[in-house]
């Protein structure tokens, strides 16, 4: 009986035995780090992997207390695998959960055991650590720790390159999780041709929103807007084989002014990360590197008649209506430029001297446009013309010249020439046949013939009585005139002789009044408009008012030759005119311009003043 129990109990404990066993392998517990040292402004990874043999899921994992570290993100991911094996089904269950951590100090620091409680066995990893360097140093390259971690494993599927135009094609990835770079898509531009210049988020975890963006000084640059999205929309990238989410941030237009490197400054912004109500949210600074840029002059070999900004691709015509007309009603010559390039900067032809044709000052209508990225657009110059004369008169070929960056050449657009059909003026003609104004009509010159009558003479106008009053009367009133004229004088004075007077201190208010602008930008206020308005009003109003030359209607070219007619010295004049560039710059292009640099331009505007002022009164 004692060996029937004995056996018995044998055969239980042999049946019990394998599933105490399995039990204690149901649950596989590890955690990694993905760097062991890492900067005092970067992220490090610690990933927990949990692996079930069992559908029942009510385990508890303990997550540390991380004292020496902050938790900046959060991410989940599970995978479910059946396989048989001698004939019986098995299940497991992997979880792999990503915890973002940036550390508070410097040093060796610790990160604390993680526990998993399941079905009353409690599983416990071994402590980790990693080395933080100060604030200024690099960490060395990316070493992983505990070989290849199941994550990992599920992450090293080969992924398709991307077939939208990846901007970070080439790019090394960065360990960090959110980085911000920019990139631009030609790194050896010319002078005047268009650098499309992006800023980028790149993120490895959940990102929430932008606190704050600092763009760039883009000095050396004229810019133009492509792209500014109000609300963050990720797309999915592979930089060096690491999966990422980008958000655009911001898309510009730089045009480089000027040959040379040319640096472009850091990008800083703040972002939002964590999920809400279920993690915690923390903010996160990142900061781009200096992007330089080495701009190439335009090759040599330039047309005559070649102006630097006409820089692009770009189509030229014109066209001219009506093509008949009567003497001395007019018609309109319309050149229009389209393509792309910097709109602003491409200076059309001039039309030349026409013999029978009186032309008036040219209008010009700019429509921008943005198609795919590029900046262009269509330049439109109207100009009045009049005929003088009959018959048919020829306006010529007008050219173009322009450099193509892409072709990299110089280009010639010539128009083909127009023809104008004056007739007569209505009212001038008399009856018969109708001939040209401008020539005498066959026997037209006749001889001139003289009637002579006898005249009786008549005695001397003095013998009148009326003679002497007459002639004394003529001087008293004209020095009655002269007097009441002087009183008039004395009296009145001309409002323009007031303002030839006082156009120095009205400028010199001006600029007062664009220095109390300024001090209302120091104390936060948006003026920068105002205050360069009110500079460049200061300047064409003393030109217009103590010079007699009006700004507003003349090209900087015309305004010097204008200025130096009078007696002004080049480099004054130069100085004036770089004033009035700089503030028109200000005014058109994107960019806030520091306090420093419009206290430079208020200065420069006060020199100016005085300069011409000087030489004015030494010319009188």
């Amino acid at each position: 009986m004692r060996l029937v129990r004995a056996l018995s109990f044998a055969v239980l404990l042999g049946a019990l035995w394998p599933q105490a066993a399995r039990a204690a392998d149901d649950v596989e517990l590890s955690a990694t780090l993905d760097r062991d040292e890492i900067g005092l402004d970067d992220m490090v990874r610690l990933e927990i992997t949990v692996t079930l043999s069992s559908k029942d899921t009510s385990g508890d994992l303990q997550l540390p207390g991380f004292r020496d570290f902050d938790i900046v993100g959060r991410a989940q991911s599970e995978q479910v695998s059946f396989a048989f094996s001698g004939g019986a089904p098995t299940f497991r269950r992997t979880t792999v959960y990503a915890i973002s951590l940036t550390p508070h100090r410097a040093g060796t620091l610790s990160i604390e055991a993680v526990r998993f409680v399941y079905k009353g066995h409690t599983y416990v990893t071994g402590a980790q650590s990693v080395r933080v360097l100060p604030a200024g140093q690099t960490p060395a390259p990316k070493r992983s720790r505990g070989g290849t971690s199941p994550r990992q494993q599920l992450q090293q599927e080969p992924s398709e390159p991307d077939p939208m135009g990846d901007p970070f094609e080439g790019s090394r990835g960065n360990p960090r999780d959110l980085t911000l770079r920019s990139v631009v898509d030609v790194e050896r531009p010319f002078v005047g041709q268009q650098v499309t210049w992006s800023l980028w988020l790149l993120a490895r975890v959940n990102v929430s929103g932008i606190d704050k963006l600092q763009l760039p000084r883009m000095d050396g640059f004229w810019t133009e807007e492509i792209e500014a999205p109000q609300q963050l929309v990720g797309e999915a990238r592979v930089i060096d084989g690491v999966p990422m989410q980008a958000f655009l941030l911001r898309r510009r237009a730089l045009f480089p002014l000027k040959s040379g490197p040319v640096a472009i400054d850091p990008a800083e912004v703040e972002v939002l990360t964590g999920m809400g109500m279920l993690f915690s949210r923390s903010n996160v600074n990142r900061k781009t590197d200096v992007l330089t840029l080495d701009v190439q002059p335009l090759p040599p070999g330039a047309p005559p008649g070649f102006d630097h900004g006409n820089v692009g691709q770009w189509a030229f015509n014109a066209t001219i209506e009506p093509v008949g007309v009567n003497a001395g009603q007019p018609v309109t010559l319309r050149l229009q430029a389209s393509g792309r390039g910097n709109l602003r900067d491409l200076q059309l032809p001039h039309l030349p001297l026409v013999q029978g044709l009186r032309a008036y000052d040219a209008t010009s209508t700019d429509k921008t446009s943005i198609e795919q990225g590029k900046v262009g657009g269509t330049r439109t110059v109207e100009q009045l013309l009049v005929p003088e004369r009959t018959g048919e008169i020829e306006i010529p070929a007008l050219t173009l010249e322009t450099f193509d960056p892409l072709a990299r050449t110089y280009k010639t657009l010539r128009t083909q020439p127009l023809h104008v059909t004056v007739g007569a003026a209505q009212g001038n003609v008399s009856g018969g046949t109708p001939g040209a104004q401008n020539l005498l009509a066959a026997g037209g010159l006749r001889p001139i013939r003289l009637h002579l009558t006898r005249a009786s003479a008549a005695p001397p106008p003095w013998t009148k009585p009326w003679f002497w009053p007459a002639l004394i009367l003529g001087p008293l009133l004209a020095g009655v005139l002269a007097l009441a004229q002087r009183l008039m004088r004395l009296v009145s004075i001309d409002p323009t002789q007031k303002k030839f007077k006082l156009a120095a201190s009205a400028a010199r208010r001006r600029l007062r009044g664009a220095e109390a602008l300024l001090e209302k930008q120091r104390s936060g206020a948006d003026a920068s408009g105002e205050f360069y308005a009110e500079v460049a009003r200061a300047l064409s109003g003393y030109l217009a008012d103590k010079q007699g030359v009006a700004a507003s209607g003349l090209t900087r070219d015309e305004l010097a030759q204008a200025l130096m007619a009078k007696g002004h010295e080049k480099p004054t004049v130069d100085k004036l005119v770089s004033v009035l560039d700089e503030c028109d710059r200000a005014r058109f292009a994107p960019g806030a311009r520091s306090a420093a640099a419009q206290e430079a331009v208020l200065q420069r505007a006060d020199q100016v003043l005085l300069l011409l002022d000087k030489a004015r009164k030494e010319a009188a």
